[in-house]
């Protein structure tokens, strides 16, 4: 019994000991926890990696300043109607891409999905990734822009005079192969297409000491030191669908008396998908897309289905109206505006052929947001320069041969000749279209 006692006892004073213990090797855990709230999540390096990086962007912002916004004083046609132009293409990488791959850099750096050591990589039409080529560059980091095999040469000098590398593919392709090539080479896919949207807070405009880029913002503080008010319409085009989101979200959000208006080219699903949400996961059965098409705008050619935040960053519902035009108007715009010394790309045409529509409706007396003789003023956005184009749109030899099943140069001339006469005596470019099908 005294060795039962003694056991019982000895087993006793451990239990003791260990209940004492426990509570104190539990505040040891906790005070060694509370000593270690000041560790870094990032190495020191990374952090300054990043920090410098923001720094070159911000520096670069300063450094873009505003674009010019032009008045068309040609418009003889349109006597009440005023057309401004926003001239993108007096950005340092040429094109309206610059303001938006920088908010778009600026996030991906932000949330750590470029880092000091990242490849990114990017299905482009040119435009992105020459302004792609020219901000990873700024910051430190490789670039390979993913395009059509078929790219103009003026466009793919642009992206290497940036620093950025070029692999071809079939245009189809481009999205697919570049998100291949990112998470082969532990890189980075920034896809412009699905991740525009993200950078929307990077566009926006307060009273910040460092002005942020939303193009809207900006036209809206130049028309005010001209003593003109908002613009009754803003007229763009989508490839990415960011710019436009940008500018239709900015509008909605401040209540802004502007209506938007997409301008889509022939062939593209857009026009549908904003009007009906259609070709989205539940739609099989959608046109085809007809080469050569408008240079980077439109969807048709993206075989996925249009899916907001993954195939595209257009957001429907910040648009109020859509139209279309025949992809060889817009390319007879281009020369049009050649003429009249505007040199613009094909998508800046295609937008100017819309608000010269407008405006012509408008004289006719049949607008629909004020009356004549009331003046009408629209915006429309010149997104890269006509000298992108010389092989292609503006090339004679090229368009009879690509636009033959269009009817080649002649019908492209008819065109032109349509839209001069709306130019200079306001006639209706859309009515009897079926004149230039030839």
């Amino acid at each position: 019994h005294s060795i039962i006692s003694s056991v019982l006892l000895e087993s006793m004073r451990s239990l003791l000991l260990l209940s004492l213990l426990l509570p104190l090797a539990w505040m040891a855990t906790v005070i060694k926890r509370q000593a270690n709230v000041s560790e870094n999540v990032l190495p020191d390096d990374e952090t300054a990696w990043r920090n410098e990086a923001v720094k070159k962007l911000w520096e670069e912002r300063r450094h873009m300043g505003h674009t010019p916004l032009i008045r068309m004083d040609q418009m003889l046609g349109v006597p009440t109607v005023d057309v401004f132009i926003k001239n993108e293409t007096a950005s340092v990488s040429g094109t309206l891409k610059h303001r938006f791959v920088w908010a778009l850099m600026l996030w991906a750096v932000v949330e750590g999905k470029i880092k000091s050591n990242s490849s990114v990589y990017d299905s482009t039409s040119g435009n992105t990734g020459a302004s792609e080529a020219y901000m990873c560059r700024l910051i430190g980091v490789n670039y390979t822009a993913v395009v059509a095999k078929n790219l103009e040469e003026e466009k793919i000098k642009q992206i290497t005079i940036f620093g950025g590398q070029i692999m071809k593919v079939d245009v189809e392709k481009r999205n697919t192969i570049a998100e291949e090539m990112a998470a082969n080479h532990s890189g980075f896919f920034i896809n412009q297409f699905g991740n525009a949207d993200a950078a929307e807070e990077f566009h926006e405009s307060g009273d910040f000491q460092s002005e942020s880029t939303n193009v809207f913002h900006e036209i809206a503080s130049q028309l005010k030191e001209r003593n003109f008010t908002y613009p009754h319409y803003f007229v763009h085009s989508a490839g990415t669908g960011g710019t436009i989101s940008s500018v239709g979200k900015y509008i909605t959000r401040y209540n802004l008396p502007t209506k938007v208006i997409l301008a889509d080219s022939q062939f593209s699903l857009f026009y549908e998908y904003v009007l009906h949400n259609k070709y989205s996961d539940n739609d099989t059965v959608r046109p085809d897309w007809v080469i050569p098409g408008i240079a980077g705008i439109g969807y048709g050619y993206n075989h996925a289905p249009i899916i907001f935040k993954n195939t595209t960053s257009l957001l429907r519902t910040v648009i109020d109206q859509v139209a279309r035009m025949p992809d060889m108007a817009s390319m007879a715009a281009m020369r049009s505006l050649r003429d009249r010394g505007i040199d613009a790309g094909a998508s800046t045409a295609l937008n100017f052929l819309v608000a010269l529509y407008k405006g012509i409706l408008h004289e006719e007396g049949k607008g629909d947001v004020i009356p004549k003789p009331e003046r009408l003023s629209l915006v429309i956005i010149m997104g890269d320069p006509g000298a992108f184009y010389k092989s292609t749109y503006l090339n004679d030899t090229w368009c009879e041969e690509k636009l033959a099943r269009f009817g080649g140069m002649k019908a492209l001339n008819c065109w032109k000749d349509k839209i001069d006469l709306a130019i200079e005596k306001g006639n209706n470019f859309m009515k009897n279209d079926i004149e230039c099908n030839i």
